[in-house]
């Protein structure tokens, strides 16, 4: 039981998950300053506002991801409208987005994530984790920052997250240092 649930009795559920969420999203946008493995360097977000439950959130619509967050699917090709399984979506942005990387490809987690790393010259250059809102796993995280590799978390199944195309390139290819 979390800390809202023994304070709240099962009332308290709503808001342990809320809670949750919103931790694994703080961790994420750590993750994203730390991107050039400078751990000084802090990055300037535009986050999605939340409130009181993730179905009840609203989106950013100027800034660094506004165009892949929001109530209502957007146009632009994305994990959900492009007739592909999250691991077939993502591997195929990948594969077409960064062709001078080796791109291996785990499924972990007995199917519920997949795990992704970008090598060049047999170098290790970033690992993104694709995974359910309902996990939380630290440990690939944790794993890449003391080996000082970028680590790179989606969602494949957050409400209102749409993983555009656009926004996951524009993401990764920051993570492996452009832009």
């Amino acid at each position: 039981m979390g800390l809202f649930s023994n304070l709240f009795g099962s009332n308290g559920k709503e808001l342990d998950d809320a809670f949750k969420q919103m931790k694994n999203f703080a961790g994420d946008i750590i993750d994203d300053g730390q991107l050039n493995n400078s751990p000084k360097q802090q990055a300037t977000v535009s986050t999605p506002s939340y409130n009181t439950a993730p179905a009840a959130q609203s989106y950013v619509e100027d800034g660094p991801s506004g165009d892949s967050w929001g109530p209502v699917m957007p146009s632009e090709e994305n994990q959900f409208n492009s007739g592909l399984s999250y691991q077939d979506y993502f591997s195929k942005v990948f594969t077409e987005g960064f062709p001078s990387y080796q791109i291996d490809k785990e499924d972990v987690r007995n199917g519920s994530a997949m795990l992704f790393t970008f090598r060049q010259g047999g170098a290790k250059k970033l690992v993104v984790e694709v995974i359910s809102q309902k996990s939380s796993p630290n440990k690939v995280r944790n794993d890449c920052r003391s080996q000082g590799i970028p680590y790179l978390r989606y969602y494949y199944d957050y409400d209102g997250w749409w993983n555009t195309r656009s926004y996951v390139i524009r993401r990764t290819s920051k993570a492996l240092g452009f832009g």
